[in-house]
């Protein structure tokens, strides 16, 4: 097989720099043929790697969600598979294949590389910017603003950075208003601090979301809160960190095949940890569009 290996070096802040390098190598010894790209700007990582894939037969991610993120935006809706090696701070996608670890993965790549692949569910995401495919988590609240700040807080140390970005997000939450539309139903208007268009369970490294929703359903899972004094909004994080807050009469959960937001404000909208536009969205579920290799 032609496999192509897209590493993030700044994966966990460096920590896992060496990882690309030793899958590579691995699958070399395999006997398959490997082109290795490693990158840690993203759009160079996306067009270099997508490139090398015109005349590859598979795609290895080497890193978190974000690289899962760009191996769907490059596979996704293909014939060809994607391989997944957690080797970031947030590994939600793995860990939903079942795959602990890097480690763990390199143990099973001759397994998981003659495997036959499994398939999941993507979400399809049209902004006024374009198309972008996600995995896991459409966020516009309280997760988006973190990973906005996170990107921003450029002076923090980089090892702490998302630390900085949860407690300064968290210190000074900003609710804002939403026209949502789910299934080409009536719009209706929601003031939250938290809203997310769920396809896999968790999302920031094991939040638990949307704890019933599932990759091979077909169907996607919104979750809006509704409007929350901030002592109200201290109780529900926390119960969303245990994923005990769909039973909690301010949280709106529903499974659904599109849903639409939109807002008078700017709000940008991230998927899988990574910014992808701006509202509005249409979210749209595309049932069984990635293949993924993994050992049985």
């Amino acid at each position: 097989m032609r496999i192509v290996v897209a590493s993030n070096p700044a994966a966990r802040f460096g920590r896992s720099g060496a990882v690309g390098a030793l899958v590579a190598a691995r699958i070399a010894d395999l006997g398959h043929e490997v082109t290795h790209i490693a990158a840690a700007d993203y759009a160079g990582q996306l067009e270099q790697s997508r490139f090398a894939m015109i005349t590859a037969d598979a795609l290895v991610v080497v890193g978190g969600d974000g690289m899962v993120h760009l191996g769907v935006n490059i596979v996704g809706g293909t014939s060809k598979p994607l391989l997944v090696v957690p080797a970031g701070s947030g590994n939600d996608f793995a860990s939903a294949m079942g795959v602990a670890s890097a480690q763990a993965a390199i143990d099973g790549l001759e397994a998981a590389l003659a495997a036959e692949p499994d398939r999941v569910d993507l979400i399809r995401i049209e902004h006024p910017d374009g198309v972008a495919l996600a995995a896991g988590v459409v966020s516009v609240g309280f997760d988006a603003d973190v990973n906005v700040r996170s990107f921003r807080l450029t002076g923090v140390p980089s090892r702490i950075r998302y630390q900085a970005a949860i407690l300064a997000t968290v210190l000074r939450p900003r609710h804002r208003t939403f026209r949502v539309r789910l299934d080409g139903g009536p719009e209706r208007t929601w003031r939250t601090l938290v809203a997310a268009i769920a396809n896999n369970r968790t999302f920031g490294g094991g939040i638990p979301i949307a704890p019933d929703s599932s990759m091979r359903d077909g169907r996607l899972t919104a979750v809006f809160a509704d409007e929350l004094s901030y002592p109200s909004f201290l109780r529900l994080l926390a119960r969303v960190l245990r994923g005990t807050h769909t039973s909690d009469r301010r949280v709106t959960v529903v499974d659904c095949e599109t849903a639409e937001l939109a807002s008078d404000e700017t709000v940008i909208v991230c998927a899988d940890g990574e910014i992808v536009g701006r509202l509005p969205v249409r979210c749209s579920i595309m049932p069984g569009a990635l293949r993924v290799l993994r050992p049985r």
